[in-house]
């Protein structure tokens, strides 16, 4: 109370006079950001749609069972919708299909930026015993040659870590496994 009193002699500080050349600008500078949001929101739409068809058509291919659609929207939330089912969210899915659409987004996102002229990857995907997460040996071989495919288009370096040494070999080019000797470490 004693500080408001204080304070309460000062006098508020006044507007400084605004020239009409500088109000001008900041119209202008108003209406160039709006614009720009505008072209931007529409451009990342484009983009959006590109990438909930292909991160659909990924994981349809990958193993997530009777997907019709999914959607990202701007907050990274990713909506499932099931082939005759209501609206679901990531975090509905088990562990299987979850880790299965985290694939198919990276994977979607990678080429659709790629092919938009938007990619900003770092380069290196890694990706952690892919079977450990309930995903079949036929899902998982899929997979591996979508990751294969996806890192030869895009110079992008895939780490995969897995015990199934035979899924592997067939899956994956031979000069692209890396496998330690039994009872040794990899590195």
């Amino acid at each position: 109370m004693r500080l408001e009193g204080a304070l309460s002699v000062f006098r508020e500080p006044e507007e400084p006079a605004l020239d009409e050349t500088e109000a001008k600008a900041i119209k202008v500078l108003g209406a160039a950001a709006a614009l720009l949001e505008k072209d931007s929101k529409t451009a990342a739409e484009a983009l959006f749609t590109e990438v909930d068809e292909e991160t659909a058509e990924l994981a349809t291919l990958v193993g997530v069972p009777s997907l019709k659609s999914v959607s990202i929207d701007r907050g990274a939330r990713l909506k499932i919708f099931p082939l005759g089912s209501k609206q679901e969210w990531f975090s509905d899915q088990s562990a299987g299909a979850r880790l299965r659409l985290r694939i198919a987004v990276a994977i979607a996102l990678l080429r659709v930026g790629r092919a938009n002229g938007v990619s900003t990857h770092p380069g290196l995907l890694l990706i952690d015993s892919p079977k450990s997460e309930e995903v079949q040996s036929a899902d998982a071989h899929k997979l591996f040659k979508e990751l294969a495919t996806v890192a030869a288009e895009s110079d992008l370096q895939v780490v995969i870590t897995t015990a199934d040494f035979d899924l592997a070999r067939a899956a994956l080019p031979a000069d692209s496994i890396r496998q330690a000797e039994p009872g040794a470490s990899l590195w």
